[in-house]
């Protein structure tokens, strides 16, 4: 913490104040990933007498062996037919093939991640805006060790820092969390380039330390996402996929599973099994 607090005494809080909204005015849809990048340094980068530097705190957590992440597909409406021609093959269960990949909240064109909800299916169902009485693939793995994340968004540590102090920290968390959080919709796409230059330039750990990014929930506040790194779903074990429904009652969610898909024992296709089924028991023993 001695090293934040001799970077935060050559932090001047207006200063910073200004440079927020002098970035907040820029014309994204104009601007390339490094000028993204660029102006994102700009913000959090103070002339210090070691020279342009930005210290940030990081924040870790884990999540145990057996924790079961959810992933949200939808369906087409004209594949509504057992089996389903989206959901046939266990690669219809990971992420998809880089050639399909647009730009996402952690990811550029063509870079393929598996992005997921922790614990509970409730957030990966309104992370894609699943309609009530809408089918579509319910899909959940279970970690066979401990998850490593690194935390985006996170309030930082200001153990040991003047209120002046912590407050500058704050700034400047604050920032990059509320430019990684920014709602992105349809035609504004290019916002995408803010969240996945703050997280590879500023989040991403050395990959023997960390699996995934734990970030913000942008649909369900509160809760939260985990994006595994390209090459670390080895943790994870597919479970299986319930073509289901939901439909919202207040603050409940009732799910309605129609038939589960699991790995048919190929090791590339996927096999049906109905509600009430022995390996419907066995391995969703919840449904019913």
């Amino acid at each position: 913490m001695v090293e934040m607090k001799d970077f935060l005494k050559h932090v001047d809080a207006a200063h910073l104040h200004d440079k927020i909204c002098r970035f907040r005015g820029l014309d994204f849809k104009r601007m390339s990933y490094q000028e993204v990048q660029s102006a994102i340094m700009d913000v959090i980068v103070f002339d210090t007498p070691q020279g342009s530097l930005s210290i940030l705190t990081q924040m870790n957590a884990s999540y145990p062996a057996g924790t079961r992440f959810y992933r949200v597909r939808t369906l087409p409406e004209d594949d509504r037919y057992l089996p389903l021609r989206t959901m046939s093959k266990v690669a219809d269960c990971w992420e998809p093939p880089e050639n399909v990949v647009r730009a996402g909240r952690l990811n550029r064109d063509n870079e393929s991640l598996l992005y997921t909800a922790p614990q509970s299916p409730v957030v990966a169902v309104d992370e894609m805006k699943i309609p009530d009485n809408q089918h579509f693939s319910l899909i959940v793995y279970e970690s066979t060790d401990p998850i490593f994340v690194t935390m985006i968004g996170a309030t930082p540590n200001v153990e040991g820092l003047t209120s002046e102090e912590a407050l500058k920290a704050r700034m400047i968390q604050d920032f990059l969390k509320h430019e990684f959080i920014r709602d992105v919709g349809v035609g504004t796409e290019y916002l995408y380039r803010i969240s996945e230059s703050i997280t590879k330039d500023y989040f991403d750990l050395p990959p023997d330390v960390q699996d995934a990014w734990c970030y913000p929930s942008i649909a369900k506040k509160g809760s939260f996402n985990v994006c595994f790194r390209k090459g670390h779903r080895s943790k994870l074990k597919l479970i299986g996929a319930q073509i289901a429904s939901v439909v919202r009652e207040g603050d409940n969610y009732l799910f309605g599973a129609k038939v589960i898909a699991v790995e048919s024992g190929d090791g590339a296709n996927l096999g049906y099994h109905k509600i009430g089924s022995e390996m419907q028991q066995i391995l969703f023993p919840s449904l019913s």
